[in-house]
């Protein structure tokens, strides 16, 4: 059963105060540390009715597969990733035996998540600056050789900073790092890259691409992209709507941009999040450009074509 109030762990290091969220696999708690800061921290659910189905041997794989999995992630540190400040091994009983299981700790962000955004549809400016925000932090994490897998707007936090919304992300997909068959159940329809339901197909910085890229699909369009296992069934013939489609403001290279980093296979997408930020028009090295009709930059050529021909002219006179 989960941990009551006043629960200490790490010999009175933390104690518990109330439970934050849970899901398939782990819990997250609300404690205090010794100095009364408020952290959350993260471990596996004794009472999970999917770990309860593994075999024991699974049981402790997965166990250390998680463990091992938030010894990486405590080395991720950027300003857009929630700071992870340790992980530990804590003793709990659970199937009728004490296990131990890590315990990440992690501060505690105090914000609203993406998936309770004040509106359903945001502004494209605002939604872009999400996306760099969480783009780098997911470049942070790439470099670690691990993935979120589980990136949407209920994994992210945004919480005043100086006067300016900063995004953090948070809840990394941990357990779908141990490939069991158990652990690649998909719970959010349309964040889930194909290569999450099935192990046929490889996972890499693209994965993490198509989250982003169907987060912000949402933002801007208050729906969720069409799941792409639907997509892949040819016989449901279900295809991915255009945000366009739904927004005609937004940019074309927006769309074209959001509409690659959701192609089904992933060998069709766009392969790193560095790219994907650069077609976005948010990339570190991007150089803006206006988004305008082709005559409209035939015009702009031609005008600056005969301004300089009137400067090698008016150069020529005084020569």
């Amino acid at each position: 059963m989960p941990w009551e109030k006043g629960k200490t762990l790490k010999d009175g290091a933390y104690t518990i105060e109330s439970v934050l969220g849970q899901g398939r696999f782990a819990i997250t708690y609300l404690a205090s540390d010794r100095m009364g800061e408020r952290v959350a921290i993260k471990t596996l659910n004794p009472d999970s009715s999917v770990l309860g189905q593994m075999s024991a041997p699974d049981r402790q794989a997965f166990g250390s597969k998680f463990y091992d999995e938030a010894l990486k992630l405590e080395k991720c540190k950027h300003s857009h990733i929630v700071p992870v400040r340790e992980v530990f091994e804590e003793s709990m009983r659970a199937w009728l035996t004490q296990v131990r299981y890590a315990c990440i700790v992690m501060d505690y962000i105090d914000g609203f998540d993406l998936e309770h955004r004040r509106s359903p549809r945001l502004p494209s400016a605002e939604v872009l600056h999400y996306g760099r925000q969480i783009g780098s932090a997911l470049i942070a994490v790439h470099a670690q050789k691990i993935l979120h897998r589980d990136v949407k707007p209920g994994n992210i936090i945004v919480r005043s900073q100086g006067g300016k919304s900063e995004a953090i992300l948070i809840d990394f997909g941990l357990a779908r790092a141990f490939a069991h068959p158990l652990t690649q159940h998909i719970t959010t329809s349309g964040f889930a890259p194909i290569e999450l339901y099935s192990n046929k197909f490889e996972r890499g910085p693209w994965t993490d691409v198509y989250g982003l890229a169907a987060t912000l699909y949402e933002l801007l369009t208050g729906k969720p992209p069409e799941d792409a296992l639907a997509r892949h069934d040819k016989d449901l013939k279900v295809d991915l709507t255009p945000p366009r489609c739904y927004v005609p403001q937004i940019s074309k290279r927006v769309n074209q941009a959001i509409v690659q980093g959701l192609a089904v296979m992933p060998g069709d997408r766009t392969p790193s999040i560095p790219k994907f930020l650069r077609q976005l028009g948010v990339g570190q090295w991007y150089v803006p450009f206006p988004d305008w009709d082709v005559n409209i930059w035939v015009q702009v050529g031609t005008m600056i074509g005969t301004l300089l021909a009137a400067t090698a002219a008016i150069i020529a006179l005084f020569k």
